[in-house]
């Protein structure tokens, strides 16, 4: 041993076994680097599913104002308000798309035993209550709408009699 507390390796023995060290050290390093570069991948995951999850969110609530306003009380342009109505029907089934892919994004990374697992679980949830609420309301609304056309021209009949 050297007097200043550095071993001085005398005999390949010594050798092989400090190399081993290193070797060692060295795997072991790298099997931590690959499972940090894991969790920053599921992380990096982890994010980009909660903005979508956000985003569609923000575009259930606001799709949900316009589902639950009454403007079907309003007998004045009825059949301007239904074919509206009809459009925003069509747009919500074509933004449906939006909730699979989260879905499927979602499963997935459950699937894979993904740390916030039981976050994602609870926020599909979340959101399949929303979506379901918004179908809910929309066809209730399409339904009060109609009701109110008829109820006009049943009026406008009646006027037409007396």
């Amino acid at each position: 041993m050297d007097p200043s507390g550095v071993k001085v390796l005398e005999t390949a023995e010594d050798i092989q076994e400090r190399r081993q060290q290193v070797l060692d050290r060295y795997h072991r390093f790298k099997e931590l680097s690959t499972l940090r570069g894991q969790k920053l991948e599921d992380s990096y995951r982890f994010q980009f599913f909660q903005r979508d999850a956000e985003e569609l969110e923000k575009w259930i609530q606001e799709k949900l104002q316009i589902a639950s306003d009454e403007n079907y009380k309003d007998p004045t342009n009825l059949q301007g308000k239904l074919q509206k109505h009809q459009a925003f029907e069509a747009e919500v089934q074509a933004n449906s798309g939006a909730i699979v892919k989260l879905d499927e994004t979602g499963n997935l990374m459950i699937s894979e035993g993904h740390f916030a697992s039981e976050t994602i679980r609870t926020r599909l949830m979340e959101l399949h209550r929303q979506w379901e609420l918004l179908f809910e309301k929309m066809r209730e609304k399409g339904i009060k709408l109609l009701q109110a056309q008829n109820l006009v021209q049943y009026l406008r009949e009646l006027e037409d009699v007396i």
